[in-house]
């Protein structure tokens, strides 16, 4: 036999080979990668000696294999075949292919995660539709089997009033009917609403606990307080002898007092409602209680968001006036907006005319090639630059990593924004080069940690609902949102508080958080954060640039809502220089005395006093007296007014950075 005739074919014994296994719909219908309803498992293998003569799997690690699809004799050297998997949970399949010969494929693995069912609350505080008027409501949250887990409070109303989701304490109720309604979803995804109708009951004994609260929050004073106990007492002891006249009379001296002791408002409505209420208890007048429990219905949770991919790594629109560089390498932590946002500011970029260079090599191919941070030069054909969360390693809570920006790159992108170079910082840009305090400066603040979440927001696991305070509303970024508003969002704590600094955009209303059911343990736990004042974004000019930071955008989903994005794109274009925004600051202003000073543009006795001025401007700003602001900032401009003060430039300059001040402190005293 010659060499040339010799066949080697394929042993009769050789087992199929599967392809990987796939799952229809290709993308989880749920968050969290959990599907909301059925799946369907797509299996297909090939054998080129023996053909294949099923297809099986099974659901779980010890169940008993299944067809899902077989074919006779002579079998075909390739078999597809597709099953519905309905089973709830996460569940490992199993898949194996079985050859013409019997031969079996060693069993290859694919996760299926099925959750349809929603989340139950309850509210255990409130007994057979009651409770009492001293209670703090904490809602029970359960995720029934399947359990995809992380039950969020997506939204919370109490009495038709949209809140974030806290502990009720029933105090701040008046007595009667009142619902609670709360929306919570899971990590698939799954919600409902529940509706859950009350009635607040008092007693002379909480009417007494009540006054203690108040009089120990100094809602009330002392005096008042040992008043009010002294006539609750005397009503209470000619309640229970039965002299029911008397008792009603001694609660009318208690009202009288309570009106007479306390200003207007929810801790005399409160005194006076619960007096009242026990006076109707004690003449058997209390209205017949409304309707009572828990009402379930289906509500529409979060769901998934597709993969963004950005449209190339630069653009070249045509009529494109001016480029920017959006910069997300991480060498840290790395958040999921990136691709998002990256998306967003070309497509902004084709819309409003201006280029977009991405330089982000995990977005390659639609990422710069090398770095753009080469020197302040080629850095000058930006018009601003965007830190996408561009974390690194130097926080002290990162595993150590490189700088977000080497030696060189950071000197190249210093001395763009010291040319008059732009600057956005987003979200995690305040999560990097933690040794620089330079940078420190011009981001605003340094990242120190957030507060968790639950996953069951579903595109943002580390998010709790905050109410967002506006600040400045003359600003074209913040000009288009309501006085305050509800977000859901990562919320960041810093290093140290901004404000004194920085030009306030927005600010968190810790009190809306503190206590966030949707937070661990914070509802009994508070949860430490930044004392009540808590910047979250802001604007100034900076060493000789523009620099505007947001520090919400975390969540992906907040790129898909133009309220939330228009104040990003406002930050673009202000510090772009295509668009003009008060963005004052007294460090901006300090540091313009300061220099004329040294440069002799300002008589040494002017730059004195107009610093004297400015640091009293400052102090009364940041305890929020305008009025004392104002006052100082226009003997600023008396100041400039004078030709003995200094040149003509640098009174203008001054003069100009001083009314910008007032101008900002008289939106804040208006709003």
């Amino acid at each position: 036999m010659s060499v040339g005739s010799l066949v080697l074919a394929a042993p009769a014994w050789a087992a199929p080979t599967s392809a990987a296994a796939t799952l229809t719909p290709a993308v989880a219908t749920g968050t969290n990668s959990w599907y909301r309803g059925p799946v369907t498992l797509n299996l297909s293998a090939t054998d080129g000696a023996g053909g294949v003569q099923r297809l099986e799997y099974r659901l779980g690690n010890t169940a008993p294999f299944q067809t899902v699809a077989s074919a006779p004799s002579p079998f075909p050297g390739t078999l597809s075949g597709s099953v519905e998997i309905t089973q709830q949970g996460s569940t490992t399949v199993g898949y194996r292919a079985v050859s013409g010969d019997g031969s079996v494929e060693s069993t290859r693995t694919i996760t299926v995660r099925i959750d349809t069912v929603a989340p139950v609350v309850s509210w255990p505080g409130i007994v057979d539709g009651h409770v009492g008027h001293t209670a703090t409501l904490i809602p029970t949250r359960t995720d029934p089997a399947p359990a995809s887990g992380g039950v969020f409070i997506q939204k919370m109303w109490i009495d038709q009033t949209e809140t974030t989701p806290l502990p009720v304490s029933t105090s701040t109720l008046s007595t009667g009917a009142h619902t609670i309604s709360v929306i919570a979803s899971d990590s698939a995804g799954n919600a409902a609403r529940f509706d859950q109708t009350f009635v607040v009951t008092t007693s002379f004994a909480e009417l007494g606990t009540l006054i203690d609260g108040f009089a120990g929050s100094g809602a009330i004073g002392a005096d008042l307080a040992a008043d009010l106990h002294a006539k609750l007492a005397e009503a209470a002891s000619l309640a229970e002898l039965g002299n029911t006249n008397q008792a009603k009379r001694a609660l009318n001296q208690f009202v009288a007092a309570a009106q007479g002791g306390t200003q207007s408002g929810q801790v005399r409505d409160t005194l006076v409602g619960d007096a009242r209420y026990l006076q109707d208890q004690l003449a058997g007048k209390l209205p017949a209680d409304p309707p009572t429990g828990m009402t379930v219905t289906p509500a529409i949770g979060p769901n998934p968001i597709a993969p963004a991919t950005p449209l190339a790594a630069s653009t070249n629109f045509p009529g494109a006036t001016y480029r920017v560089l959006y910069f997300s390498a991480t060498k840290g932590f790395r958040h999921d907006h990136i691709a998002d946002t990256a998306l967003l500011v070309q497509q902004w970029g084709q819309q409003h005319g201006f280029d977009v260079d991405i330089w982000d090599p995990r977005l390659a191919p639609a990422s710069l090639s090398s770095t753009p941070f080469t020197s302040a030069a080629d850095l000058a054909k930006y018009k601003t630059i965007i830190f996408g969360s561009p974390v690194d390693g130097t926080n002290a809570n990162s595993a150590p990593a490189a700088d977000a920006l080497n030696a060189g790159e950071l000197a190249a992108f210093q001395e763009y924004v010291q040319a008059g170079g732009g600057f956005v910082g987003l979200h995690g840009a305040s999560d990097a080069i933690h040794n620089v305090p330079w940078y420190r400066d011009l981001v605003g603040a340094w990242f120190t940690n957030h507060p968790g979440g639950q996953n069951g927001e579903g595109t943002c696991g580390s998010c709790i609902n905050v109410r967002v305070n506006t600040e400045d509303s003359t600003n074209p970024a913040t000009a288009h949102l309501p006085k305050t508003w509800l977000t859901i969002d990562e919320l960041y704590n810093f290093d140290h508080n901004p404000r004194a600094e920085v030009h306030t955009l927005l600010s968190l209303d810790e009190e809306s958080y503190r206590r966030s059911l949707n937070s661990g343990n914070a509802a009994t736990r508070p949860l430490p954060l930044m004392g009540g004042d808590h910047p979250i974004a802001w604007c100034q000019e900076y060493d000789g640039g523009r620099a505007f930071s947001l520090i919400l955008g975390h969540d992906r989903a907040l790129y898909y809502r133009e309220t939330f994005t228009k104040i990003l794109l406002a930050g673009i274009n202000w510090t772009a220089g295509q668009t003009e925004a008060n963005c004052s600051t007294f460090r901006q202003t300090r540091t313009l005395i300061t220099a004329n000073s040294a440069a002799g543009t300002l008589t040494p006795e002017s730059a004195a006093a107009a610093a004297a001025l400015l640091d009293d401007a400052q102090a009364a700003y940041l305890r929020q007296d305008y009025n004392a602001a104002v006052t100082s900032l226009n003997q600023i401009t008396a100041i400039t007014g004078s030709p003995a003060a200094g040149t003509t430039q640098a009174r203008d300059e001054l003069d100009h950075q001083a009314r910008q001040l007032r101008s900002w402190m008289l939106s804040l005293k208006k709003s």
